[in-house]
């Protein structure tokens, strides 16, 4: 498991999934009014599978307590505790007129998908948060500037990661390992013989 976790480490430092690194040659070989072609995608490297894997157990902790789980922007009316999906992107304009027009003094509430879980009086759905909020920003990182607070997100994210897969293999372990209880047979019950009956000549003598 160490071992895996390094090889995850790694690839931060390495290209974004997808990028294709240029030489020199090559970019005074293309002319700037040429366009790119098309890259095939690339098969998802080994940190974008646990950043998969992480994110798929924290929307699981945001369904059991019915909080959507599709990517975007939302917003809740007020007096009503459900979350209504406005769109996948916003542009920073879209979301402050979206705030003039809905104002919070009158209960209007908005807010991304990993954030539905940060106020939450529940433990699990603020780490749930918490976690989808980790991993957009490493995801994010990875086309950017790499910093030192991105180690320690993935040195968090990982220990999450590994906290997952040692809970699904307990749970497994268990459907497979613990047989389900039975009750003991129970003893039939043996008919009672019918009483023979009296004969009345008898007694009347």
């Amino acid at each position: 498991m160490p071992g895996r976790w390094r090889i995850l480490l790694s690839q931060l430092s390495g290209p974004a999934p997808g990028r294709l690194r240029r030489t020199d040659d090559d970019s005074a070989a293309a002319s700037p009014f040429d366009r790119p072609s098309d890259l095939k995608p690339s098969a998802p490297d080994p940190l974008e599978i646990a950043l998969v894997e992480i994110e798929t157990g924290a929307l699981e902790v945001y369904a059991r307590a019915g909080l959507p789980t599709e990517p975007g922007h939302y917003r809740k009316p007020p007096g009503t505790e459900a979350w209504t999906f406005i769109a996948a992107t916003l542009s920073p304009e879209a979301r402050f007129a979206l705030t003039l027009d809905h104002p919070s003094e009158m209960g209007w509430r908005f807010a991304r998908l990993q954030d539905l879980g940060a106020r939450s009086g529940r433990a699990d759905l603020r780490a749930a948060s918490r976690l989808l909020n980790e991993i957009a920003d490493l995801r994010a990182a990875r086309r950017g500037i790499l910093k030192e607070d991105h180690l320690l997100i993935a040195l968090e994210l990982g220990g999450a990661w590994r906290a997952l897969r040692d809970s699904k293999a307990a749970t497994a372990s268990r459907l497979t390992l613990t047989p389900p209880r039975s009750e003991p047979p129970k003893a039939a019950k043996t008919p009672r013989k019918p009483r023979a009956k009296r004969d009345k000549s008898s007694e009347a003598r």
